[in-house]
């Protein structure tokens, strides 16, 4: 038999079980006694269609297996009952309730963990399940209710011992089992309650149990196969908090009119059920939180405490502790298994272990700039955040922005510092290899050019006069290298015509990249403060780079440029084309070169390229602190 129909015959054989004992419904049909077959027929319905749900998924799930096997001993005992066997029919059925379906629910985990604890109350079950069903074979009223009873505390003490062995998706799973156990006991209380207040006919009461009886398989279906749809911890702390609100909602209602009446000796009249009742409602908010907050507490662990995650976190930055140790304070506080911090998708710190696919991400932002996310990851068992640490979590955003901020700041004065340093070096490099390749070997020849003509002088006056003519001549050379050392040092123009006419004289000849001349207007007070040379060498070189990028990748033919004083503190160079850039400005020796002079003083450079034209914008200190 191949493997297709091996895997196929065990459902036929449960399809045909369940449709023969719906038919002896018709040819045998039951006594009001014994109408318990129908909820067996609607019971074995539920647990069938958990494991036609479930097997797909998880094809070698136990779970699904024993549900079937339940399944399959409930739709045979209406059968047993119609071939005239009621021992066997109750034994099936009491025997697929009370032990097969309680081993399948604690079979929703499949790693089993390795725990005799578990293993002795998975055999107390079955063992108390057995008991039930031998008192019920032998109809021991006495023994049934005892065995019940052991089988009912067997079966919680071994959901227990599931739930403290597990974690993560597995505690979960057992969670929905105490969700769908509850729900089963309170709908039976409820039914129990009702029976003496309804007009409810055999028939009709056993059809309700079986409608109830569909609660513990969903449940069981969740578990297995939707365990993180929803956060069941969130689900039991609503329908607790919904119970335990209407029980004392009720309570307050009856005890009152049961006082009032005692007092008067006649329930209360139409008036006081109104002022009861708007009473109960207005005080129904203040307690529903509390009860709330009760709930968290015992579900979800110790809430976060603001006012102690400020004190510490406020603790480390002002100590100026680095971000890592951020992080430890915040998720210690709030108790969640890990923190990152990050900036532009790089992570520049972590605490714990953070789950990819389980975390909440807050933006930080410092005047109105996103500079980071803190990333945390969520505890076991929850979808979100508990409400008190998202609350938390929006209270110390703010400073922890303007925190990572300010260490974003030092870590970009550090860079340019550093870029500063090697600038430096460079230009003490460039100039030792221009003094020591060039003027150096310039004034050595001309010192041994010198001796020769000295030494010509009394043998061949005509050899010496035309050795200094040489001289002269090697001079004039060594002037013009002294010239352009000194002029690569600060530009000649700026001590002859100073800042403003020096600009102009440097960016007259320029062209722009089609060939086109490019004219600029140049913006600038009739007279300048005294600037330190540092500054003005600055103004000007930023001033020459940032129009020659204009004509070499604007397709413009006109510019502007402006030089103002920005509160008596700073000196402004703005050039701006109102052009289509035709290439992206991106970081190349120029734009280096603009960024290390302007920080080199202390000053800031921006830089906008856009459709609507270049702009670049460079404060430079009037004053530098040395």
């Amino acid at each position: 038999m191949s493997a297709r129909y091996r895997s196929v015959l065990p459902w036929a054989g449960t399809a045909l079980t369940a449709g023969a004992s719906v038919a002896s419904l018709w040819f045998a049909p039951p006594s009001p006694s014994q109408y318990w077959v129908v909820w067996a027929i609607m019971a074995g319905v539920w647990l069938a269609g958990v494991a036609v749900l479930v097997t797909p998924r998880q094809r070698a799930s136990v779970a699904a297996r024993l549900l079937r096997a339940a399944a399959v001993a409930l739709f045979a005992a209406p059968l047993a009952l119609a071939a005239g066997l009621p021992d066997l029919a109750v034994g099936l059925a009491v025997l697929a309730s009370t032990a097969v379906m309680p081993l399948a629910a604690l079979r929703v985990v499949e790693e089993r963990p390795a725990s005799r604890l578990l293993r002795w109350a998975e055999a107390s079950v079955v063992a108390t399940g057995a008991g039930c069903t031998t008192a019920s074979v032998l109809d021991n009223e006495a023994a049934l209710i005892a065995t019940t009873v052991a089988s009912a505390t067997t079966m919680c003490a071994a959901a227990w011992v599931l739930f403290e062995v597990t974690s993560g998706d597995d505690r979960r799973r057992v969670l929905w089992l105490v969700v769908g156990g509850a729900a089963t006991t309170l709908g039976g209380m409820l039914l129990f309650a009702a029976e003496n207040s309804l007009p409810m006919g055999p028939l009709a009461e056993v059809i309700v149990l079986g409608v109830l009886s569909a609660v513990l398989p969903g449940a069981i279906a969740v578990a297995l196969v939707l365990p993180r749809r929803a956060d069941v911890r969130a689900v039991m702390r609503r329908a607790a908090v919904l119970i335990v609100m209407l029980a004392l909602s009720a309570s307050v209602y009856e005890g009152i009119a049961a006082v009032w009446q005692m007092a008067v000796g006649t329930r209360p009249g139409k008036g006081v059920p109104a002022l009861l009742a708007a009473g109960i409602a207005a005080g129904y908010q203040p307690v529903r939180l509390r009860i709330e907050a009760v709930m968290d507490e015992m579900l979800f662990g110790r809430s976060a405490d603001p006012v102690e995650t400020l004190t510490r976190l406020g603790t480390d930055l002002t100590a100026g502790a680095p971000p890592p140790l951020w992080l430890h304070t915040l998720r210690s506080t709030l108790g969640v298994p890990g923190i990152e911090l990050r900036q532009e998708n790089t992570t520049i710190a972590t605490a714990g272990t953070v789950d990819a696919h389980q975390t909440q991400i807050t933006a930080l932002r410092a005047g109105g700039e996103e500079v980071g996310d803190l990333v945390v990851g969520l505890p076991p068992g929850h979808l979100r955040l508990p409400r008190a640490a998202g609350a938390v979590i929006e209270l110390v955003a703010a400073p922890l922005a303007q925190a990572l901020h300010a260490a974003r700041l030092s870590e970009q004065l550090r860079l340019s510092r550093g870029r500063v340093v090697t600038a430096l070096e460079e230009e003490r490099r460039r100039m030792r290899r221009d003094l020591h390749d060039g003027l150096g070997p310039a004034l050595t020849g001309i010192a041994y050019t010198a001796d020769a003509a000295v030494n010509l002088i009394a043998i061949d006056p005509g050899r010496a006069v035309e050795t200094l003519r040489g001289l002269r001549a090697d001079l004039g050379d060594t002037i013009t290298e002294i010239r352009r050392i000194v002029y690569g040092l600060r530009p000649r123009a700026l001590d002859e015509l100073g800042l403003v006419d020096a600009i102009r004289q440097r960016i007259g000849p320029l062209r722009a990249a089609d060939g086109r001349a490019l004219t600029v207007s140049v913006d600038a007070p009739a007279q300048l403060p005294p600037l330190p040379a540092a500054v003005e060498v600055a103004a000007y070189r930023v001033a020459v780079e940032a129009v020659t990028n204009i004509a070499r990748h604007a397709s413009v033919t006109t510019a502007s440029l402006a030089l103002t004083i920005q509160d008596g503190t700073h000196l402004r160079v703005t050039v701006e084309d109102g052009g289509q850039c035709t290439q992206a400005w991106t970081p190349g020796v120029g734009i280096r070169s603009m960024h290390e002079r302007v920080e080199e003083i202390g000053g800031s450079l921006t830089i906008h390229s856009g459709p609507q034209g270049a702009t670049i914008t460079a404060d430079l200190p009037l004053s530098i602190e040395n």
